[in-house]
């Protein structure tokens, strides 16, 4: 398992190289070190790996786009009257409900390719992997 890893981390760089010839930036790096820890925590077979990667893709790009959108809302509070904070901070909600809405959505889709145990797995390594990108962050501020 551990050298289709290296081979699903290969291709990503390779694909990153050709699409604009230059060296992967943070972002990506971070997603290809995330892509490598989810395909070995799932353990998935060559046929699963083809069926999920496009639906985690599609999946993990909508929630970006919300967390985005969340950081956006969260930047700008300088200068804002209390109803406008209230305001900011129920659009804050409604997109952590949206979050939650894609997460179920797409549960349906996983659930069609990966075991319940597996998407389960997925799930916690989301989890360990955000914890670990934190723990890096808050080791590097320490340094600094």
């Amino acid at each position: 398992m551990k050298s289709l890893v290296t081979i699903i981390i290969i291709f990503i760089q390779v694909q990153i190289f050709a699409q604009g010839g230059h060296r992967p930036n943070g972002g990506e790096k971070i997603r290809a070190m995330k892509v490598g820890l989810i395909t070995e925590e799932l353990n998935l077979s060559e046929s699963q790996a083809e069926k999920f990667w496009p639906v985690y893709n599609a999946y993990s790009d909508e929630r970006m786009a919300i967390h985005h959108q969340i950081r956006e809302l969260t930047r700008r509070n300088n200068g804002l009257s209390n109803d406008e904070l209230l305001n900011r901070q129920d659009e804050i909600m409604d997109l952590r409900q949206k979050e939650l809405n894609v997460v179920k959505k797409y549960r349906e889709s996983f659930l069609r390719i990966i075991s319940p145990k597996q998407y389960s797995d997925m799930m916690e390594s989301e989890r360990k992997f955000n914890d670990m990108i934190l723990q890096k962050l808050k080791e590097r501020h320490e340094r600094n």
